[in-house]
């Protein structure tokens, strides 16, 4: 083999292997990321379980009352909130993990059912709950909850604040206080 061959094949073979090298770091920092994105998703979810038993409202129309009922079930892979239990107000959050992701499915007595990504809030005690879409909703226009945020106060008190939107823009505001039942 000429002296050229030889130094063109060995300039190509160092290409070949300083590109498996690097795809083999670009391979690990993603492995790394999506184990850091499945921890934090699994902190998330564990701050939701921690949410079990019932809650009382301490401000509304509901002051006074059970206004939630939080139960983890399914083996620990689900959590849900029962919103108003026995009124006719009744509704049904499913919060789980999908993949590196914790989701909920809120059961709405507006008759649709939002889906919802959490993702941590700007403090380490806020979930935010953005809108990832939605069953038996013909449009966006329709009324429906689009978005929410949690602040867990101390172990036994939250306030949550929920956004219906119709045409596509915020419409109300629903702020909810409770207590953990003792």
């Amino acid at each position: 083999m000429s002296t050229r061959k030889l130094t063109i094949t060995c300039v190509m073979l160092m290409t070949v292997l300083v590109g498996l090298a690097g795809a083999d770091d670009d391979n690990a920092k993603k492995k790394k990321a999506g184990k850091k994105r499945a921890q934090q998703a699994e902190a998330v979810f564990d701050k939701i379980k921690s949410l079990a038993g019932d809650w009382v409202a301490t401000k509304g129309e509901h002051k006074g009352q059970v206004a939630l009922n939080v139960r983890v079930i399914a083996g620990g892979s689900a959590v849900v909130e029962t919103e108003f239990p026995g009124s006719p107000q009744e509704m049904i959050t499913v919060y789980h993990l999908n993949g590196n992701n914790v989701m909920l499915n809120h059961y709405c007595m507006l008759g649709n059912q939002p889906r919802m990504k959490v993702k941590q809030g700007d403090t380490e005690d806020t979930l935010v709950f953005e809108f990832a879409g939605a069953t038996n909703l013909s449009s966006e226009n329709d009324a429906h909850i689009h978005e929410g945020k949690m602040k867990f106060v101390d172990q036994d008190t939250i306030h949550s604040t929920w956004v219906m939107f119709k045409d596509n823009k915020a419409q109300e505001e629903h702020t909810f206080e409770m207590a953990r039942k003792k």
